[in-house]
């Protein structure tokens, strides 16, 4: 018997994004897009060591490496216990921390890259996003209007295009016999 391959929803971290997911796609796996995952370690980086220094470099680089290949509980009680560190420092780095923190345990369940690859789901978003900017692109170009009629239209016609099913779309006329 065939079964459904596993179902996916990408995303970066806005609240917004996970309330759509729990709504509409109850039974998908969430996976945190990993570029919007890592700037938020690097928010942390930055606020420890500054911007752009090798020492930020050399503590974040580690965690990415461990969040990208099934480390994520680690690298989420690395976090926890630095924001206890932090705690009596200067209010700025503690309030980073924090935030970072929380950011992660929000998003725990979103964050298992490397079973989510062995399933050959992408880590990123990056080709969705590049795809939904290029229809924004043919769609909204100044002074374009659509109806909704003429958008669907048009959307069917793209994706024909795009999955080479061009041909099937229209009649081929062979002339008389």
């Amino acid at each position: 018997m065939l079964q459904a391959k596993p179902l996916y929803v990408e995303a970066d971290g806005r609240v917004w994004n996970w309330k759509v997911f729990a709504e509409r796609f109850p039974d998908a796996t969430g996976l945190l897009d990993f570029y919007h995952a890592s700037q938020h370690l690097w928010a942390v980086a930055h606020q420890l060591y500054g911007q752009r220094t090798e020492q930020a470099r050399q503590w974040v680089e580690p965690l990415l490496h461990q969040l990208k290949h099934g480390g994520e509980a680690g690298v989420l009680r690395t976090l926890e216990d630095l924001l206890e560190l932090c705690r009596p420092m200067k209010e700025s780095a503690a309030q980073t921390v924090e935030r970072e923190v929380n950011y992660f345990r929000n998003h725990r369940n979103h964050i298992h890259y490397r079973a989510a690859e062995s399933q050959n789901c992408p880590k990123g978003s990056g080709a969705v996003e590049s795809t939904i900017c290029q229809y924004q692109d043919r769609f909204k170009r100044t002074g374009q209007f659509w109806t909704i009629p003429g958008k669907r239209n048009l959307m069917a016609l793209e994706l024909a295009r795009r999955n080479g099913d061009w041909d099937e779309i229209w009649e081929v006329d062979a002339g008389p016999s």
